[in-house]
């Protein structure tokens, strides 16, 4: 299955453009903010599916701001001898925009194989605020496989490259790697608002400065509850870190 997801937004709440097809549905929902247009991303079929490409593409135009949520979880499922599933996330930012997102958790279920791609393009003044969620596993179950690949550029400079791959049992349980975690919560926030620090909370709850306007926030446990709450400790302790609406 390929299936794509539009979405485009503009000042004042407006929702311009949308086109959603399944599994990932958009619904446009209530706002408290008037000049802040809320999307859910609604999971309306099973998968990701092995072979499965599934992207959404968001534009947040200038003076504009968006907020992203979803519901439930997408649970990953492979078969044999299928090719990975491919989720790519492709969003732009214009100038004083701001855009705060919370997809939704992919639970990567044992036998699947999954490449996740985030490309945020920010203009120089955007502000962004972006959390992945990734399990690796279901209850009781092992975990597959997950390559996950941040790609961020401010004003056409390149902010963060990064590749994660977690697909080799043999290393997923190093000290270095995963340990005996099955989650992994990670949160960009990039801005003129953002005071960029690296703040060490513990062995495997990091915030990282990656320039003097972002950082880059990363969790390992073993249950996605505690997870996400440690990774909304740390970007609350992330003195200025602005969003478009409530964490």
């Amino acid at each position: 299955m390929i299936a794509r997801s539009v979405a485009v937004i503009e000042a004042g709440g407006v929702l311009r453009r949308v086109a959603s097809q399944p599994p990932l549905t958009i619904h446009q929902v209530r706002s408290a903010d008037r000049e802040v247009c809320v999307l859910c991303l609604v999971g309306s079929a099973a998968g990701p599916l092995a072979g499965d490409e599934v992207s959404f593409e968001l534009t947040v135009g200038p003076d504009a701001a968006a907020m992203i949520l979803a519901s439930g979880a997408s649970i990953a499922q492979g078969i044999a001898g299928r090719a990975p599933s491919r989720l790519s996330s492709v969003v732009t930012v214009g100038e004083r925009g701001r855009l705060t997102a919370r997809p939704a958790a992919l639970i990567v279920s044992a036998g699947s194989s999954v490449l996740v791609r985030i490309a945020l393009v920010l203009a120089e003044t955007a502000t962004a605020s972006w959390r992945e969620l990734l399990v690796l596993g279901r209850a009781g179950e092992a975990g597959g496989s997950v390559v996950l690949h941040w790609s961020v550029h401010r004003s056409g400079r390149p902010v963060l490259v990064q590749t994660i791959e977690l697909t080799e049992d043999a290393s997923m349980g190093w000290p270095g790697m995963l340990g005996a975690n099955r989650v992994v919560a990670s949160a960009l926030i990039s801005g003129p608002g953002v005071v960029a620090r690296t703040l060490v909370d513990s062995p495997t709850a990091v915030c990282q400065k990656v320039d003097e306007q972002t950082v880059l926030i990363t969790v390992l446990d073993q249950d996605a509850v505690s997870a996400e709450r440690r990774l909304s400790e740390l970007i609350a302790a992330t003195d200025g870190a602005a969003t478009a609406g409530p964490s």
